[in-house]
């Protein structure tokens, strides 16, 4: 399965949420390996592991477990491309669905969108793509951007019928309800925003259809460009798979994308970059994530990262950094505050690298 990753400018409304509520995004940013030169622009990606490490840190740091529907409350339209403006531009509500739908890869290829449509109301479900691993967060950010872009945009269409999520019911149910603004039904086995049948049709005041079809070009040959430009990210992808399974094989690699070895070369050649590099830079980012999660054994941390042994890692990471990695996890590892318990180990789809360029 080709890589999957984000719109960098998602991270950009974490970082934003997080410094509303008086908290640093930089170090949080660096612990996930996000570079934040990147975060304004729509036209970078970065790969679901290091998202997912940013939402981890995120809601470990700010301690809240309505932290994704926080989120919410800190976008703009702007930040998803032309997404939001191309719903808001549709003729009609299901018109609106479906171009979420059909453009949900604008925001992140790690999504499987579908409508159900029932008796009463139409489901758009928040699936996830097959072989991702995605947050459950990060999932409730985005139900809350999209319910808070509806009730905002058409004001007097009670559009919104209620929300479905997959998470145990929180604590207070109560202050979810009002951070969403409508009623959210927990343990409901998908994550899903509930739209009434008796609104799709309707027209909407917003509509504009020449726009609408001008911004399914722009979202239309962004999906393009991006598809030309994210072999390196692929190819990441599919190193980070099979980093634990061993030795990273590039004859493999090239298999699973389709092309010889020698056309894989050729490819990455264009994008300055080499298989070789990759895997490198894999492993190092690999290995920084890893030596920050404290129940992780250097030995442990070897093998996951596919080297045959402790001192094949012992010598790339003195490359890398001059130091041992027993020493660096000492220096740059923090003192944790006891309440904070150390999230379990990532599976192999699920590991910070850095951020597609």
């Amino acid at each position: 399965m080709p890589g999957t990753d984000t719109i960098a400018t998602w991270a950009q409304v974490i970082a934003r949420t997080l410094e509303a509520q008086g908290i640093d995004a930089a170090p949080l940013l660096r612990e996930a390996g996000i570079s934040r030169c990147h975060l304004h622009d729509p036209d970078q990606r970065i790969a679901l592991p290091v998202m997912s490490a940013f939402w981890r840190a995120a809601r470990r740091v700010s301690d809240d477990e309505c932290f994704g529907l926080q989120v919410a409350q800190h976008s703009y339209p702007t930040d998803f491309h032309g997404l939001f403006f191309a719903a808001q531009s549709s003729s009609t509500v299901i018109e609106a669905l479906q171009r979420g739908v059909r453009f949900a890869p604008v925001i992140t290829t790690s999504a499987a969108m579908s409508l159900v449509r029932g008796p009463h109301t139409t489901r758009m479900v928040y699936g996830v793509a097959v072989g991702a691993e995605v947050e459950q967060i990060a999932t409730e950010a985005s139900i809350a951007c999209a319910v808070r872009f509806t009730r905002q945009t058409w004001v007097d269409l009670p559009i919104v019928h209620g929300v479905r999520l997959a998470r145990p019911a929180p604590q207070d149910p109560q202050r979810w309800t009002r951070l969403l603004g409508c009623p959210i039904r927990f343990n409901a086995g998908e994550n899903a925003i509930e739209y009434s049948n008796r609104w799709l049709d309707a027209p909407l005041t917003t509509g504009n259809h020449a726009v609408a079809q001008g911004l399914d070009s722009v979202l239309n040959a962004y999906l393009e460009r991006q598809r030309r430009l994210n072999l390196p990210e692929r190819v990441r992808g599919a190193i980070i798979r099979y980093l634990p399974l061993g030795e990273v094989q590039q004859s493999r690699v090239a298999d699973e994308l389709g092309m010889s070895v020698r056309n894989l070369h050729r490819h990455l050649l264009k994008h300055d970059s080499s298989f070789k590099a990759l895997l490198d830079d894999c492993r190092r980012q690999l290995a920084f994530s890893y030596l920050r999660q404290t129940d992780c054994s250097i030995n442990e941390i070897c093998y996951r990262l596919g080297f045959n042994e402790p001192s094949s890692f012992n010598r790339a990471f003195r490359r890398w950094t001059g130091e041992s990695p027993g020493k660096w996890r000492r220096d740059d590892v923090p003192s944790l505050p006891e309440r904070y318990v150390p999230p379990p180990p990532a599976s192999a789809s699920g590991r910070a690298i850095s951020i597609a360029v």
